[in-house]
Protein backbone atom coordinates (compact mmCIF):
# COMPACT_ATOMS: atom_id res chain seq x y z
CA UNK A 1 0.00 0.00 0.00
CA UNK A 2 1.26 3.47 -0.87
CA UNK A 3 0.27 6.25 1.49
CA UNK A 4 -0.22 9.54 -0.43
CA UNK A 5 0.86 12.88 1.01
CA UNK A 6 -0.91 16.20 0.54
CA UNK A 7 2.36 18.06 0.11
CA UNK A 8 5.61 16.71 -1.31
CA UNK A 9 8.33 16.92 1.40
CA UNK A 10 11.53 15.20 0.21
CA UNK A 11 12.86 12.48 2.51
CA UNK A 12 16.54 13.38 2.50
CA UNK A 13 17.44 10.79 5.12
CA UNK A 14 16.10 7.95 2.98
CA UNK A 15 17.95 9.24 -0.07
CA UNK A 16 21.17 9.70 1.94
CA UNK A 17 20.92 6.16 3.32
CA UNK A 18 20.65 4.81 -0.23
CA UNK A 19 23.47 6.93 -1.60
CA UNK A 20 25.74 6.05 1.33
CA UNK A 21 25.50 2.43 0.20
CA UNK A 22 26.00 3.34 -3.49
CA UNK A 23 22.63 1.83 -4.39
CA UNK A 24 20.38 2.92 -7.23
CA UNK A 25 16.65 3.25 -6.67
CA UNK A 26 16.12 0.12 -8.78
CA UNK A 27 18.58 -1.79 -6.56
CA UNK A 28 16.68 -0.68 -3.43
CA UNK A 29 13.46 -1.94 -5.03
CA UNK A 30 15.13 -5.29 -5.82
CA UNK A 31 16.34 -5.57 -2.23
CA UNK A 32 12.85 -4.94 -0.87
CA UNK A 33 11.39 -7.54 -3.21
CA UNK A 34 13.92 -10.07 -1.95
CA UNK A 35 12.72 -9.30 1.58
CA UNK A 36 9.18 -10.13 0.51
CA UNK A 37 7.95 -6.59 -0.07
CA UNK A 38 6.41 -7.04 -3.50
CA UNK A 39 5.15 -4.41 -5.90
CA UNK A 40 8.10 -2.04 -5.41
CA UNK A 41 9.82 -0.37 -8.37
CA UNK A 42 12.64 2.11 -8.69
CA UNK A 43 10.06 4.73 -9.63
CA UNK A 44 8.19 4.13 -6.37
CA UNK A 45 11.41 4.47 -4.36
CA UNK A 46 11.98 7.77 -6.19
CA UNK A 47 8.53 8.97 -5.13
CA UNK A 48 9.26 8.02 -1.52
CA UNK A 49 12.49 10.02 -1.60
CA UNK A 50 10.82 13.02 -3.22
CA UNK A 51 7.89 12.92 -0.81
CA UNK A 52 5.30 12.39 -3.51
CA UNK A 53 4.03 9.56 -1.33
CA UNK A 54 5.31 7.72 1.74
CA UNK A 55 5.81 3.99 2.15
CA UNK A 56 3.20 1.92 3.94
CA UNK A 57 3.94 0.61 7.44
CA UNK A 58 4.99 -2.73 5.93
CA UNK A 59 7.38 -1.08 3.47
CA UNK A 60 8.79 1.13 6.23
CA UNK A 61 9.65 -1.97 8.26
CA UNK A 62 11.21 -3.57 5.17
CA UNK A 63 13.29 -0.46 4.47
CA UNK A 64 14.55 -0.43 8.05
CA UNK A 65 15.54 -4.08 7.66
CA UNK A 66 17.24 -3.47 4.30
CA UNK A 67 19.28 -0.50 5.53
CA UNK A 68 19.74 -1.89 9.07
CA UNK A 69 18.49 1.44 10.39
CA UNK A 70 15.81 2.79 12.69
CA UNK A 71 12.66 4.54 11.52
CA UNK A 72 14.09 7.88 12.70
CA UNK A 73 17.35 7.32 10.78
CA UNK A 74 15.34 6.85 7.58
CA UNK A 75 13.16 9.90 8.13
CA UNK A 76 9.97 8.08 9.14
CA UNK A 77 9.82 9.60 12.63
CA UNK A 78 7.52 8.05 15.15
CA UNK A 79 4.25 6.31 14.36
CA UNK A 80 2.05 8.72 12.40
CA UNK A 81 -0.64 6.08 12.12
CA UNK A 82 -0.78 5.42 15.85
CA UNK A 83 -3.75 6.52 17.99
CA UNK A 84 -3.04 8.39 21.19
CA UNK A 85 -5.12 8.04 24.35
CA UNK A 86 -4.08 11.48 25.53
CA UNK A 87 -6.60 14.26 25.69
CA UNK A 88 -6.79 17.05 23.11
CA UNK A 89 -4.78 19.47 25.28
CA UNK A 90 -1.44 17.72 24.81
CA UNK A 91 -2.11 14.70 22.66
CA UNK A 92 -1.79 13.66 19.09
CA UNK A 93 -4.72 15.74 17.84
CA UNK A 94 -3.17 18.97 19.15
CA UNK A 95 0.27 18.10 17.86
CA UNK A 96 -1.20 17.18 14.47
CA UNK A 97 -3.05 20.50 14.30
CA UNK A 98 0.10 22.42 15.14
CA UNK A 99 2.01 20.41 12.53
CA UNK A 100 -0.58 21.37 9.90
CA UNK A 101 0.01 25.05 10.63
CA UNK A 102 3.80 24.59 10.47
CA UNK A 103 3.54 22.62 7.23
CA UNK A 104 1.38 25.27 5.61
CA UNK A 105 3.96 27.92 6.55
CA UNK A 106 6.72 25.93 4.83
CA UNK A 107 5.24 26.55 1.42
CA UNK A 108 7.47 28.80 -0.65
CA UNK A 109 6.58 30.86 -3.66
CA UNK A 110 8.79 30.81 -6.72
CA UNK A 111 9.43 34.19 -8.26
CA UNK A 112 7.88 34.07 -11.77
CA UNK A 113 10.90 36.04 -13.00
CA UNK A 114 13.21 33.28 -11.77
CA UNK A 115 11.23 30.66 -13.69
CA UNK A 116 11.30 32.81 -16.81
CA UNK A 117 15.08 33.24 -16.51
CA UNK A 118 15.55 29.50 -16.10
CA UNK A 119 13.41 28.88 -19.19
CA UNK A 120 15.54 31.35 -21.15
CA UNK A 121 18.72 29.64 -19.95
CA UNK A 122 17.42 26.24 -21.09
CA UNK A 123 16.61 27.65 -24.53
CA UNK A 124 20.08 29.18 -24.67
CA UNK A 125 21.75 25.90 -23.67
CA UNK A 126 19.88 24.13 -26.48
CA UNK A 127 21.45 26.55 -28.96
CA UNK A 128 24.89 26.69 -27.38
CA UNK A 129 25.27 22.91 -27.20
CA UNK A 130 25.83 23.21 -30.96
CA UNK A 131 28.72 25.62 -30.79
CA UNK A 132 29.99 26.66 -27.34
CA UNK A 133 32.89 24.61 -25.92
CA UNK A 134 31.22 22.00 -23.78
CA UNK A 135 33.63 22.38 -20.87
CA UNK A 136 32.65 26.07 -20.69
CA UNK A 137 28.92 25.36 -20.90
CA UNK A 138 28.82 22.59 -18.29
CA UNK A 139 29.28 24.82 -15.16
CA UNK A 140 26.46 27.10 -16.31
CA UNK A 141 24.05 24.18 -16.71
CA UNK A 142 25.23 22.73 -13.40
CA UNK A 143 24.51 25.96 -11.50
CA UNK A 144 20.98 26.18 -12.93
CA UNK A 145 20.28 22.52 -12.15
CA UNK A 146 21.34 23.01 -8.51
CA UNK A 147 19.08 26.06 -8.30
CA UNK A 148 16.12 24.02 -9.56
CA UNK A 149 16.88 21.20 -7.12
CA UNK A 150 16.85 23.64 -4.20
CA UNK A 151 13.48 24.98 -5.32
CA UNK A 152 12.11 21.45 -5.65
CA UNK A 153 13.18 20.73 -2.08
CA UNK A 154 10.62 23.30 -0.92
CA UNK A 155 6.86 23.15 -1.06
CA UNK A 156 5.50 24.56 -4.28
CA UNK A 157 2.15 24.92 -5.93
CA UNK A 158 1.27 22.08 -8.30
CA UNK A 159 1.81 24.33 -11.32
CA UNK A 160 5.23 25.53 -10.16
CA UNK A 161 6.29 22.01 -9.21
CA UNK A 162 5.37 20.73 -12.66
CA UNK A 163 7.27 23.61 -14.27
CA UNK A 164 10.33 22.98 -12.08
CA UNK A 165 10.20 19.24 -12.78
CA UNK A 166 10.32 19.93 -16.52
CA UNK A 167 13.24 22.31 -16.01
CA UNK A 168 15.02 19.75 -13.84
CA UNK A 169 14.62 17.15 -16.58
CA UNK A 170 15.83 19.47 -19.32
CA UNK A 171 18.87 20.58 -17.33
CA UNK A 172 19.73 17.00 -16.31
CA UNK A 173 19.49 16.05 -19.99
CA UNK A 174 22.01 18.73 -20.93
CA UNK A 175 24.32 17.65 -18.09
CA UNK A 176 24.20 14.12 -19.50
CA UNK A 177 24.81 15.26 -23.06
CA UNK A 178 27.75 17.45 -22.07
CA UNK A 179 29.23 14.78 -19.77
CA UNK A 180 29.10 12.26 -22.59
CA UNK A 181 30.78 14.59 -25.07
CA UNK A 182 33.48 15.24 -22.47
CA UNK A 183 33.95 11.43 -22.35
CA UNK A 184 32.60 10.79 -18.83
CA UNK A 185 30.26 7.90 -19.58
CA UNK A 186 29.48 7.19 -15.91
CA UNK A 187 28.36 10.75 -15.19
CA UNK A 188 26.45 10.84 -18.48
CA UNK A 189 24.49 7.70 -17.59
CA UNK A 190 23.69 9.02 -14.11
CA UNK A 191 22.45 12.37 -15.37
CA UNK A 192 20.41 10.62 -18.06
CA UNK A 193 18.77 8.32 -15.49
CA UNK A 194 17.81 11.38 -13.42
CA UNK A 195 16.58 13.23 -16.50
CA UNK A 196 14.37 10.27 -17.32
CA UNK A 197 12.74 10.34 -13.86
CA UNK A 198 11.75 13.95 -14.43
CA UNK A 199 10.79 13.37 -18.07
CA UNK A 200 8.55 10.46 -17.13
CA UNK A 201 6.86 12.57 -14.44
CA UNK A 202 5.92 15.38 -16.83
CA UNK A 203 5.52 13.24 -19.97
CA UNK A 204 6.77 15.99 -22.31
CA UNK A 205 7.37 14.19 -25.66
CA UNK A 206 10.48 16.09 -26.84
CA UNK A 207 12.22 15.65 -23.49
CA UNK A 208 11.18 11.99 -23.16
CA UNK A 209 12.35 11.13 -26.67
CA UNK A 210 15.55 13.16 -26.29
CA UNK A 211 16.56 11.39 -23.08
CA UNK A 212 15.98 7.91 -24.51
CA UNK A 213 17.79 8.84 -27.74
CA UNK A 214 20.75 10.15 -25.74
CA UNK A 215 20.84 6.95 -23.68
CA UNK A 216 20.89 5.08 -26.99
CA UNK A 217 23.80 7.21 -28.21
CA UNK A 218 25.76 6.57 -25.02
CA UNK A 219 25.12 2.84 -25.41
CA UNK A 220 26.14 2.89 -29.08
CA UNK A 221 29.47 4.60 -28.49
CA UNK A 222 30.11 2.30 -25.53
CA UNK A 223 29.75 -0.67 -27.90
CA UNK A 224 26.44 -1.79 -26.32
CA UNK A 225 24.53 -1.98 -29.58
CA UNK A 226 21.56 -4.06 -28.47
CA UNK A 227 21.05 -1.84 -25.45
CA UNK A 228 21.24 1.19 -27.72
CA UNK A 229 18.51 -0.31 -29.90
CA UNK A 230 16.31 -0.94 -26.85
CA UNK A 231 16.62 2.70 -25.79
CA UNK A 232 15.78 3.91 -29.29
CA UNK A 233 12.70 1.69 -29.43
CA UNK A 234 11.63 3.21 -26.11
CA UNK A 235 12.15 6.69 -27.59
CA UNK A 236 9.90 5.74 -30.48
CA UNK A 237 6.98 5.55 -28.01
CA UNK A 238 7.22 9.35 -27.70
CA UNK A 239 7.06 9.93 -31.45
CA UNK A 240 6.91 13.57 -32.48
CA UNK A 241 8.04 15.48 -35.60
CA UNK A 242 11.03 17.06 -33.85
CA UNK A 243 12.70 13.82 -32.66
CA UNK A 244 11.44 11.42 -35.33
CA UNK A 245 14.29 11.77 -37.89
CA UNK A 246 17.06 11.45 -35.28
CA UNK A 247 15.50 8.34 -33.73
CA UNK A 248 15.21 6.73 -37.17
CA UNK A 249 18.75 7.68 -38.22
CA UNK A 250 20.23 6.35 -34.98
CA UNK A 251 18.29 3.12 -35.41
CA UNK A 252 19.69 2.81 -38.95
CA UNK A 253 23.21 3.23 -37.57
CA UNK A 254 22.73 0.45 -35.01
CA UNK A 255 21.12 -1.91 -37.53
CA UNK A 256 24.03 -1.31 -39.92
CA UNK A 257 26.59 -2.17 -37.25
CA UNK A 258 24.61 -5.31 -36.40
CA UNK A 259 24.56 -6.30 -40.08
CA UNK A 260 20.79 -5.89 -40.46
CA UNK A 261 20.83 -4.23 -43.88
CA UNK A 262 17.09 -4.35 -44.62
CA UNK A 263 16.20 -2.80 -41.26
CA UNK A 264 18.92 -0.18 -41.68
CA UNK A 265 17.64 0.86 -45.11
CA UNK A 266 14.05 0.97 -43.86
CA UNK A 267 15.09 3.23 -40.97
CA UNK A 268 16.98 5.52 -43.36
CA UNK A 269 13.82 5.82 -45.44
CA UNK A 270 11.85 6.84 -42.36
CA UNK A 271 14.52 9.40 -41.52
CA UNK A 272 14.48 10.95 -45.00
CA UNK A 273 10.68 11.23 -45.05
CA UNK A 274 10.65 12.77 -41.58
CA UNK A 275 13.15 15.58 -42.21
CA UNK A 276 11.52 18.91 -41.36
CA UNK A 277 12.84 22.41 -40.73
CA UNK A 278 12.01 23.11 -37.07
CA UNK A 279 13.55 25.60 -34.61
CA UNK A 280 15.81 24.34 -31.84
CA UNK A 281 13.95 22.96 -28.83
CA UNK A 282 15.27 21.99 -25.37
CA UNK A 283 16.45 18.44 -26.06
CA UNK A 284 18.05 16.90 -29.12
CA UNK A 285 19.51 19.23 -31.72
CA UNK A 286 17.22 19.70 -34.75
CA UNK A 287 17.77 17.21 -37.54
CA UNK A 288 18.61 19.23 -40.63
CA UNK A 289 19.24 18.21 -44.23
CA UNK A 290 22.97 18.34 -43.52
CA UNK A 291 22.54 16.09 -40.47
CA UNK A 292 20.49 13.68 -42.55
CA UNK A 293 23.08 13.50 -45.32
CA UNK A 294 25.79 12.89 -42.75
CA UNK A 295 23.74 10.08 -41.20
CA UNK A 296 23.24 8.47 -44.60
CA UNK A 297 26.98 8.61 -45.20
CA UNK A 298 27.97 7.00 -41.89
CA UNK A 299 25.36 4.26 -42.26
CA UNK A 300 26.41 3.42 -45.82
CA UNK A 301 30.02 3.17 -44.64
CA UNK A 302 28.94 0.57 -42.10
CA UNK A 303 27.01 -1.23 -44.84
CA UNK A 304 30.09 -1.22 -47.09
CA UNK A 305 28.66 1.11 -49.78
CA UNK A 306 31.56 3.51 -50.13
CA UNK A 307 30.32 5.24 -53.28
CA UNK A 308 26.88 5.98 -51.83
CA UNK A 309 28.50 7.07 -48.59
CA UNK A 310 30.86 9.44 -50.42
CA UNK A 311 28.06 11.11 -52.38
CA UNK A 312 26.04 11.82 -49.24
CA UNK A 313 29.08 12.85 -47.21
CA UNK A 314 30.14 15.40 -49.82
CA UNK A 315 26.63 16.88 -49.80
CA UNK A 316 26.69 17.09 -46.01
CA UNK A 317 30.09 18.80 -45.94
CA UNK A 318 28.94 21.25 -48.62
CA UNK A 319 25.80 22.08 -46.63
CA UNK A 320 27.83 22.71 -43.46
CA UNK A 321 30.23 24.98 -45.35
CA UNK A 322 27.73 27.00 -47.35
CA UNK A 323 27.50 30.76 -46.69
CA UNK A 324 25.37 31.70 -43.70
CA UNK A 325 25.92 28.51 -41.71
CA UNK A 326 27.28 29.25 -38.27
CA UNK A 327 31.04 28.56 -38.10
CA UNK A 328 30.61 27.19 -34.58
CA UNK A 329 28.94 23.90 -35.55
CA UNK A 330 32.23 22.17 -34.82
CA UNK A 331 30.87 18.77 -33.77
CA UNK A 332 28.47 18.26 -36.68
CA UNK A 333 30.98 19.60 -39.21
CA UNK A 334 33.76 17.42 -37.79
CA UNK A 335 31.65 14.28 -37.93
CA UNK A 336 30.53 15.03 -41.50
CA UNK A 337 34.15 15.44 -42.58
CA UNK A 338 35.12 12.18 -40.89
CA UNK A 339 32.22 10.46 -42.66
CA UNK A 340 33.64 11.70 -45.97
CA UNK A 341 37.07 10.39 -44.99
CA UNK A 342 35.62 7.00 -44.08
CA UNK A 343 33.73 6.89 -47.40
CA UNK A 344 36.98 7.49 -49.30
CA UNK A 345 38.44 4.39 -47.64
CA UNK A 346 35.31 2.26 -48.13
CA UNK A 347 35.16 2.93 -51.90
CA UNK A 348 36.07 0.24 -54.41
CA UNK A 349 39.08 2.43 -55.25
CA UNK A 350 40.13 3.74 -51.82
CA UNK A 351 42.04 6.96 -51.30
CA UNK A 352 43.65 6.43 -47.88
CA UNK A 353 45.97 9.43 -48.07
CA UNK A 354 43.15 11.88 -48.75
CA UNK A 355 41.12 10.23 -45.99
CA UNK A 356 43.96 10.56 -43.50
CA UNK A 357 44.47 14.23 -44.36
CA UNK A 358 40.78 14.92 -43.76
CA UNK A 359 41.13 13.16 -40.41
CA UNK A 360 44.11 15.35 -39.52
CA UNK A 361 42.07 18.44 -40.40
CA UNK A 362 39.33 17.39 -37.96
CA UNK A 363 41.45 16.35 -34.97
CA UNK A 364 43.74 19.41 -35.02
CA UNK A 365 40.97 21.82 -33.99
CA UNK A 366 41.40 23.83 -30.75
CA UNK A 367 40.82 21.85 -27.55
CA UNK A 368 37.54 23.65 -26.80
CA UNK A 369 36.05 22.28 -30.03
CA UNK A 370 36.80 18.63 -29.30
CA UNK A 371 34.06 16.13 -28.48
CA UNK A 372 33.69 12.44 -27.73
CA UNK A 373 31.70 11.63 -30.87
CA UNK A 374 34.44 13.09 -33.07
CA UNK A 375 37.09 11.16 -31.11
CA UNK A 376 35.18 7.90 -31.59
CA UNK A 377 34.62 8.54 -35.29
CA UNK A 378 38.33 9.28 -35.59
CA UNK A 379 39.14 5.90 -34.04
CA UNK A 380 36.77 4.22 -36.52
CA UNK A 381 38.54 5.97 -39.41
CA UNK A 382 41.94 4.86 -38.14
CA UNK A 383 40.70 1.26 -38.03
CA UNK A 384 39.56 1.57 -41.66
CA UNK A 385 43.05 2.83 -42.54
CA UNK A 386 44.63 -0.23 -40.97
CA UNK A 387 45.84 -1.57 -44.34
CA UNK A 388 48.03 1.49 -44.95
CA UNK A 389 50.01 2.05 -41.70
CA UNK A 390 53.20 3.03 -43.52
CA UNK A 391 51.68 5.98 -45.37
CA UNK A 392 53.06 9.19 -43.81
CA UNK A 393 49.62 10.80 -43.70
CA UNK A 394 48.12 7.77 -41.94
CA UNK A 395 50.98 7.69 -39.44
CA UNK A 396 50.58 11.42 -38.82
CA UNK A 397 46.82 11.03 -38.32
CA UNK A 398 47.36 8.21 -35.82
CA UNK A 399 49.78 10.34 -33.82
CA UNK A 400 47.52 13.38 -33.78
CA UNK A 401 44.55 11.23 -32.76
CA UNK A 402 46.54 9.92 -29.80
CA UNK A 403 47.09 13.53 -28.77
CA UNK A 404 43.38 14.37 -29.10
CA UNK A 405 42.53 15.30 -25.50
CA UNK A 406 39.05 16.35 -24.45
CA UNK A 407 38.71 19.49 -22.30
CA UNK A 408 37.41 19.34 -18.74
CA UNK A 409 35.20 21.89 -16.98
CA UNK A 410 36.83 23.91 -14.18
CA UNK A 411 36.60 22.38 -10.71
Amino acid sequence: MVVPTDQAIPNRLLRQAREARNLTQDEVADGLIQLGAGGVTGGLVSKWERGICRPSAFHRRSLCQLFEATREQLGFGGRPDAVSNEGPSGGLLTRAGDAAVAARQKRSTVDPTALEELDQDVERFALECLGVPHADLFPQVWDDWQHVERLLDGRQSLGNRTHLTLLGGQLAYFLSRLSFNLSDYTAARRHAALAWQYAEDVGQPVLCASVKTLQGTIGFYAGQHQRALDYLRAADQYDNPYNRPRIAANMARVYAVLGERRDAEHALGVMERALVDLPVQPGDSPYTSATGMSALASTFVWLGDGELAEDNARQAVALYNRPGVRPTLFEDRGNATLNLAAALVARRQPEPEKAARLGIEVVTVPEGQRTETVRKRGIELLELLGDWPSLPAVSDFAERLREYRLPQPPA
